[in-house]
């Protein structure tokens, strides 16, 4: 019996050393899980996806469409499904969905307006799709209208999403000076 004690408490205190010598065979790896990227587009009302854009500092892709849109209904199920616009639209924008049909209300800072009336007031949308692009601030950058290929529409994200409008845009002509 004396000698069972004795070996139950060899083997512990064993046991005991080998945890507290931390031995990595057994301990549990902590491991940091890897950036997911979203498989779909993540739209959002207008009014929230502009609150996020000012916090995130994100640029805004403003998707101004209607449910009886044929073009609309087809970059649903072709371009706007391209890993590769997802994946862009994900780490660079906040993707805002208008529908332009709508007269649901939005609040933007207070200010109440139906997706209709923001649509066609605010930003002049005449078809669809019309998608524009925006600053974090708001400020309208430009606009595409119609259907666009992954290809089309990458290179504009691309566009906005490097910031080379900064680049492009004109600048104030130097003041003339007078003449002889």
């Amino acid at each position: 019996m004396f000698k069972k004690i004795i070996v139950l408490t060899f083997f512990a205190l064993m046991l005991t050393m080998h945890i507290l010598a931390g031995d990595d065979q057994t301990a549990p790896k902590i491991t940091t899980p890897a950036k997911i990227t979203p498989t779909e587009i993540q739209w959002m009302d207008y009014d929230d996806g502009m609150a996020l854009a000012k916090k995130e500092n994100k640029h805004v892709f403003a998707n101004f469409t209607a449910k009886w849109c044929g073009y609309c209904k087809k970059m649903n199920k072709t371009t706007f499904l391209d890993p590769d616009i997802v994946k862009i639209l994900s780490e660079s924008f906040i993707s805002v969905k208008i529908d332009g049909d709508s007269r649901d209300t939005l609040n933007i800072d207070g200010y109440k307006i139906t997706n209709r009336n923001l649509a066609k007031s605010e930003y002049g949308v005449g078809s669809y799709p019309t998608y524009w692009f925006l600053d974090d601030k708001g400020t309208k950058l430009g606009y595409i209208r119609g259907y666009q290929s992954k290809e089309q529409l990458f290179s504009y994200l691309k566009y906005v999403a490097s910031r080379e409008y900064e680049k492009t845009q004109e600048k104030p002509a130097p003041k003339a000076s007078p003449g002889k």
